[in-house]
């Protein structure tokens, strides 16, 4: 009984992601051949490039050729066995078992690699199952991202505490809590007035607690209001510079608020009719101090010219 003798064969598959300029080159170097030479063995056509080999050389002929981007096929060599063993199981081989490649849908018989598209079978699987696994887990992941646009409810208000730091408030309302906060204080400096009256230690304790609680409130209203503007609540410690800081203030008096929600939440409520009345008083205060004050200064400037 003589040894079992194999071919090579291939019919121009290449594998997957190689571009045919490059399988021509890396053919024709790895048989030290022109590149013309062998593009014919390309043409799509079965052709045998190598017989008479064991079973280990054609399997290192099939794995050296799938590196340099070509499918090739080991086949039993019929015409260099002549043996009724090898013609058997040549015939044993065509009616093996048979697949369907996962990719092109080609029926062939069961191999490790598709002969039509040249794919590995079980790297392929692999990945559709990998795929498949992802696409499962995101979409019964309860922290995926949502499918549907998350749409924002245009009547949405926040809500209005004076406490805390957390919301926004607007310019009506930043003025007439402000002229509030004011009239607040001055029953509080009454009372530490008559406090220092009856002992100087009492009277300065009750001043300080009130301060911290006056400058605690205020900077929580004015706060708020930055927030109202878009701007960051820390944008508050500018006031303390010389100038720069009365500006900033009136800037925080006129600046118009955000339309809408912004990162410091929803819009506040519409003004309440004492919140007007409020902010309309304040108008008529400063407009008022406004023209004493420019009619003061004629009045001088008159009496001092005389």
């Amino acid at each position: 009984m003589t040894d079992t003798h194999y071919k090579i064969t291939m019919d121009g598959s290449l594998a997957p992601g190689v571009t045919l300029e490059f399988a021509q080159d890396n053919f024709a170097r790895l048989f030290k051949t022109d590149v013309s030479a062998v593009k014919q063995l390309f043409s799509g056509g079965p052709t045998v490039i190598k017989r008479g080999i064991s079973e280990a050389e054609a399997d290192k002929y099939v794995h050296a050729l799938f590196n340099a981007g070509v499918v090739a096929r080991k086949e039993l060599d019929l015409a260099a066995n002549l043996s009724l063993e090898s013609i058997e199981s040549e015939h044993d081989a065509d009616n093996g078992e048979r697949m369907t490649c996962p990719k092109c849908e080609t029926e062939q018989t069961r191999s490790e690699m598709c002969a039509n598209c040249g794919i590995v079978i079980a790297k392929f699987n692999h990945y559709q199952a990998q795929a498949q696994q992802a696409t499962t887990s995101t979409a019964a992941s309860p922290y995926a991202s949502p499918l549907a646009m998350v749409v924002q409810d245009d009547n949405e208000v926040g809500e209005l505490n004076i406490w805390g730091v957390n919301g926004r408030i607007g310019r009506m309302r930043y003025v007439a809590w402000s002229m509030v906060y004011s009239l607040a204080i001055l029953p509080v400096a009454l009372i530490c007035a008559l406090a220092f009256n009856i002992s100087t230690w009492l009277g300065g304790l009750l001043a300080v607690v009130a301060l911290i609680a006056a400058m605690i409130v205020g900077v929580q209203i004015s706060v708020k209001r930055l927030h109202d503007i878009g701007w960051s609540g820390w944008l508050l410690l500018i006031a303390l510079v010389p100038l720069v800081g009365s500006i900033f203030q009136i800037i925080t008096f006129v600046m118009p608020g955000t339309k809408g929600s912004n990162l410091y939440g929803p819009p506040p409520p519409e003004n309440s009719q004492a919140v007007k009345v409020l902010f309309w008083i304040w108008v008529a205060v400063i407009g008022a101090a406004f023209v004493i004050g420019i009619i003061t200064g004629m009045l001088g400037a008159m009496l001092s010219g005389q």
